[in-house]
């Protein structure tokens, strides 16, 4: 109770309501997603301290995974990824003159997720930092690695290309000085003396390549029709104590999928959706909008989402593309999360993760107010979007870093086109930047302490053990297609 004092100060309760609102608006608008979002937000730390900061994206983070819910529900436009099965079972509400009944169960059931993840979080964060104390540097090595492998396995079949963008990161993770001999490597001009400028890679790769794929493509997001919202008819405390089963069942689905890096909201909604369709006592509804249909993927991806903070925080590990970007406002103020933030500096980790509680009840509380306006969000066309999003996009590169980091982001952009035309996954690739310094280093001072020796590393139980599973994890996806393939053969 004595860390929640901070994050309710007038200051930080100001960040998280101007965080909710501004989440709120990134995931309600078709074509840009709350990574996207994030990643033009983050110039805006410079100006800020850094616990208002960390208060202030863990806001937007957890509102902006809801936001794409109302779009999804009242014009069958989702938002974001993670409201893909909530445009499935709750556009028909919309379509039967009910869009109240769907936009209340998505947000009480959102919310209620997002709370209930914020105290698992609070527990589970802090005892997880305490047993990371006791890595050493090999295992710290392989648990990036580890990390790594489950990002890149996460992308379906196409595995192969996953780990090419992970390689692809890690050595872009190399241009800089030496942080072990200080030698210069891949410094083709000055401005990159210090590495690539994360923020800026981050704005090119997410934010501008996606503006210019669409353009490219001529694949523009779709604007929203006109739409008569009326009285909205939310749910009754009855129909809310009906949906408890599906949303214990489904929270519990997103938070443990969410600690797990490079899962994901967007899969813990579907998985959660395709759970409840078989528990529900009316499956034929599904598909054609059932109430628990909305509650399953709306607690899954909310919970996900805070359940993403856990490895981000405690061990330094973001365990999705957004809490990856969030770790560049990490990086802006100096700050490396992992176990030694909790000794170094433990006021700001209370105030962030009591913060994010907060965030998750000023979400609950002010989306019943917002939806109406929101939902006009939605009517924008792409091109005065986009063109936006690439204003900000410049401006905010100028201001972190002048002509180079507006070079690395219109580098990134141009990267970042190719690799979404060709299908290559971008967040794997962003990891490995993000991870590639801390496992380099790590692995080459447990190399310095064994004497070059490898051996003495693998004898390591642990070290041994997050490399056997990161082997696992990038040989399951393939293994798991080839048994399909051969049960469908042999019934054939």
């Amino acid at each position: 109770m004595d860390a929640l004092v901070p994050a309710l100060t007038l200051t930080s309760l100001g960040f998280v309501i101007a965080g909710v609102m501004l989440g709120f608006v990134l995931g309600a608008m078709p074509g840009l997603d709350i990574t996207t979002g994030v990643a033009l937000l983050l110039p805006l730390t410079y100006t800020m301290a850094p616990d208002h900061a960390l208060v202030f994206f863990a806001a937007v983070y957890c509102a902006g995974v809801f936001g794409g819910s109302i779009t999804a529900i009242l014009f069958n436009v989702p938002g974001t990824s993670e409201s893909v099965m909530t445009a499935v079972e709750g556009y028909p509400f919309t379509k039967r003159g009910e869009p109240g009944m769907a936009l209340g169960a998505a947000i009480v059931s959102s919310g209620l997720a997002g709370i209930l993840a914020s105290f698992v979080l609070i527990l589970v964060a802090p005892l997880l930092a305490s047993v990371a104390l006791r890595f050493g540097p090999s295992d710290y090595a392989a648990l990036g690695v580890l990390g790594l492998a489950c990002v890149s396995a996460a992308v379906g079949r196409q595995v192969l290309k996953g780990v090419a963008a992970a390689l692809i990161g890690l050595f872009l993770g190399t241009v800089g000085i030496d942080r072990i001999s200080s030698t210069p490597r891949f410094v083709l001009f000055d401005g990159l003396a210090g590495g690539i400028d994360f923020v800026a890679a981050m704005i090119g790769l997410f934010a501008v390549a996606e503006v210019l794929r669409n353009l490219i493509v001529g694949e523009i997001p779709p604007r929203a029709g006109a739409l008569a919202l009326g009285r909205l008819g939310y749910p009754s405390l009855s129909d809310y104590i009906g949906l408890r089963f599906a949303m214990v069942r489904s929270w519990l689905v997103g938070i443990l999928l969410g600690i797990v890096p490079g899962v994901g909201a967007s899969s813990s909604a579907f998985i959660a959706h395709g759970l409840q369709s078989r528990f529900s006592k009316a499956p034929e509804k599904f598909g054609k909008g059932a109430l628990d249909g909305v509650a399953a993927p709306e607690s899954a991806n909310n919970a996900a989402a805070v359940g993403a903070l856990i490895p981000l925080l405690s061990l330094g590990i973001p365990g999705s593309g957004t809490a990856a970007v969030i770790l560049g406002a990490f990086a802006i103020h100096n700050l490396q999360p992992g176990p030694l933030l909790f000794i170094q500096q433990p006021e700001l980790v209370d105030t962030i993760l009591r913060a994010v509680l907060v965030a998750n009840i000023a979400f609950l509380l002010m989306a019943f107010f917002v939806v109406r306006w929101l939902a006009q969000l939605a009517r924008l066309p792409y091109p005065l979007l986009g063109t936006a999003i690439l204003t900000i996009s410049v401006t905010g590169a100028l201001a972190i870093g002048g002509l180079t980091a507006l070079g690395v982001m219109l580098a990134f952009a141009i990267f970042g086109v190719v690799l979404l035309l060709l299908g290559v996954p971008v967040v794997p690739l962003i990891l490995g930047l993000v991870l590639g310094p801390i496992i380099e280093v790590s692995l080459r001072r447990a190399l310095l302490m064994s004497g070059d020796e490898v051996w003495p590393l693998l004898s390591r139980p642990l070290t041994a053990g997050l490399l056997a599973a990161s082997i696992i994890v990038l040989l399951a996806p393939t293994v798991s297609a080839a048994l399909r393939n051969r049960a469908g053969t042999s019934k054939g």
